[in-house]
This record gives C-alpha cells, sequence and structure tokens, in this order.
C-alpha cells in the first residue's frame, strides 16, 4: 500500500475527535481512521484525505470490584494488559501487543478466547461518534442496534472513542515454544489438529512454519499443573529442538520471544483465509509452499485463532461477529523480499500460488 494523506488530525481526546469530523466534512475531505495502525488493508490511512489519529488517547480507568475497565481508542493491547495486571486482571484481547481497538469492532480474537469469548463478546459499553457529529452511548439497553453491529461488523458505523471491557481473574499461565525442523512439519500440523480438537477451554495455541523450521506457541492459564500434564503429551509426541515453555506471569504474554526466525525484510505480501477445519489437503498445501519458496522471497505461514471453547457456544447472531465454528482456524500466509525489483515476481508467484 503507498497513500498519503493529505493531513493527519492527532486527537487527544474526544472533542478532538469531533473538531476533526466536522472540519472534514466541511472541507469535504474523506477520512479513515487510525488506532493501533495494526490494519493488514491499510484501512488506518487514505490518499489525499485526514486520518483521524486516535493513538494518543490511552486512558485506562479500571473498577476493581466490578472487574471492568473504560479504555479510550488509542491504547494497545499491551498497554491495556499492564494497566489490568496490577490486579491480577485480564481483558480479552488479541494475540499481538500492539493492536489497537480495530480489534473489537471486528470481534477480536487472542489467548483467552476459549474461556471468555471473543473480544466483542466482552464489551459492554462504547461511545461512539457518528458521522452527524453526535456522540452516541451504546450497549445491550440503549442503541442496542447500533451496539450489536459495531461488536464484529467494522468500523464503519462512527468513530469509536472508548470502550468498556469486562476483565477477568487471570494472573499466572504456562507460555513459550515448541521448536521442531520443517522435516516434522506435516506430523506436527496433523497432531496439533488433534490436539487442539480436544483442547480445554483454557489451552490456546498457534503454529507458524518456516522454509527451515516450525513451531507451536502455546498459552495455558488454567490449573498449572494441569497445564504441565496436558503439554507434556506434546513433548511427547515429539521431542523439540528447542522448548521455552515455562510458567510465567499472564501479564508477560506480549513479552513472549517468538518460536523461530520471522526475518525482517522491508517488502511483504500477506493474503489470509478461514479455513472451516485442517484438512490433510491444507496441511499438505501448507507444507509444500513453505518448501517451494520463490528464489527472491521468504515465505511463512501462521495458523492462529483455533477456534473451540466458549466463543463457538455464543449464538452466531448474538453479535455481528459470526466467525464461531469449532475447529476452524486463521490461516495467514507472508511472503517477504528484500529489494524492490524483485517486488513483481514475488507478487506473480503469491497471486498464482493463492489464487
Amino acid at each position: 500500500m503507498d497513500r498519503h494523506p493529505s493531513l493527519i488530525a492527532i486527537c487527544k481526546d474526544e472533542q478532538d475527535v469531533l473538531k476533526s469530523l466536522e472540519f472534514a466534512q466541511q472541507h469535504q475531505l474523506e477520512i479513515a481512521v487510525r488506532s493501533g495502525n495494526h490494519s493488514n488493508m491499510g484501512w488506518g490511512t487514505v490518499e489525499n484525505g485526514m486520518v483521524v489519529d486516535l493513538s494518543q488517547m490511552k486512558r485506562v480507568t479500571i473498577n476493581r470490584d466490578k472487574k471492568t475497565a473504560i479504555v479510550s481508542a488509542g491504547a494497545t493491547a499491551a498497554e491495556i494488559l499492564t494497566a489490568t495486571a496490577v490486579y491480577g486482571l485480564a481483558p480479552v484481547l488479541g494475540e499481538c501487543g500492539s493492536v489497537g481497538s480495530g480489534l473489537v469492532l471486528g470481534g477480536g480474537l487472542g489467548w483467552l478466547t476459549g474461556k471468555y469469548g471473543a473480544t466483542s463478546d466482552n464489551l459492554l459499553h462504547a461511545r461512539i461518534v457518528t458521522a452527524d457529529l453526535k456522540v452516541l452511548h451504546t450497549d445491550t439497553k440503549v442503541n442496542d442496534d447500533l451496539f450489536w453491529a459495531i461488536r464484529g461488523g467494522g468500523g464503519n458505523f462512527g468513530i469509536a472513542t472508548s470502550f468498556e471491557y469486562q476483565l477477568h481473574p487471570v494472573n499466572e499461565m504456562i507460555g513459550g515454544s515448541l521448536v521442531y525442523p520443517i522435516s516434522k512439519a506435516r506430523s506436527i500440523l496433523k497432531f496439533f489438529n488433534e490436539f487442539m480438537s480436544n483442547a480445554p477451554d483454557e489451552l490456546q495455541a498457534d503454529c507458524y512454519l518456516t522454509s527451515k523450521e516450525c513451531w507451536v506457541e502455546f498459552v495455558y492459564f488454567g490449573d498449572l499443573d494441569s497445564g504441565e500434564t496436558l503439554l507434556n503429551q506434546f513433548r511427547k509426541f515429539a521431542k523439540p529442538e528447542r522448548d521455552s515453555l515455562k510458567r510465567r506471569l499472564f501479564s508477560e504474554v506480549y513479552a513472549m520471544e517468538p518460536g523461530g526466525d520471522l526475518g525482517t525484510d522491508p517488502y511483504v505480501s500477506n493474503k489470509g483465509s478461514y479455513i472451516e477445519r485442517m484438512s490433510d489437503e491444507v496441511i499438505d498445501f501448507v507444507v509444500e509452499c513453505v518448501n517451494q519458496p520463490p528464489q527472491s522471497g521468504k515465505v511463512f505461514f501462521d495458523l492462529s485463532h483455533y477456534m473451540h471453547g466458549e466463543v463457538c457456544r455464543i449464538a452466531r447472531d448474538a453479535t455481528a461477529f459470526e466467525l464461531r465454528q469449532a475447529g476452524a482456524a486463521h490461516l495467514t500466509y507472508w511472503l517477504t523480499w528484500k529489494e524492490p525489483a524483485n517486488a513483481a515476481a514475488c507478487m506473480k508467484w503469491h497471486n498464482e500460488i493463492f489464487e
């Protein structure tokens, strides 16, 4: 993406958002809203328009008794967890600490989803600035149709300026990665699929593959002794080359080192799919692709957000977020390269492989 806004409005509070939106309307400017700048589609920027930047709106107010947090729209997942962890509490947020408030508007899946549902399932209230310059309160009783829509329907219903989240008592966890050579990828992925199909709500795991290795990243936050026994099943199935699984504070979840090397190439193309189940055909496709990258690029895959537990028990029409099929997962294909001259060849390979 190569978009260049005409101006960026850096907002400090809700009044700044209102003023920015009014200015854009007066000057007939198309707008984009930026929070964590985490959109792979580039929705946080716009060509020749105005970016309404919420990233400086970082206030987090915690009610310890009610186990809730009111969060301004610019706070990232890591910043919110840092504030709540002081009280032994955690929000249901994404697996990446830099993600912003767009997460909840799109539904939001993370490490606690198996136990407590999606991020949007834990949203209690939101404030929305609409296109006609009104500030609306939304919850299950007030503007409930809008509240239904913003829980998974995306950010096009208005500019969300603050959210109230339900928090949960989470203090310790077992977290880390088991790393294997790429030659074992097929067997690891097949066992992963079987393992996660019977996983307790307190466990979440992701798989990553590069041309050299594959690894599984785990987070378990139930009874730790039971978690050790459970995760030892994976170790017994295949002895890892590297093992970073250990007991940690849950507040460290965004600071865990990745199990393997994802590289630092400056140019990236990615494509994603929501797969209803991890079939043998999907597994074969993934392994074959990482073993046959283009000469000028590198390929890696991540298989994340394995759907199980509470998020799948909630009715699909309860909110606008309907991706609740047990056994489904999110598969993302990444292609990276170092030099601009390699872009055409890499993109051609990527489009042909994943059409």
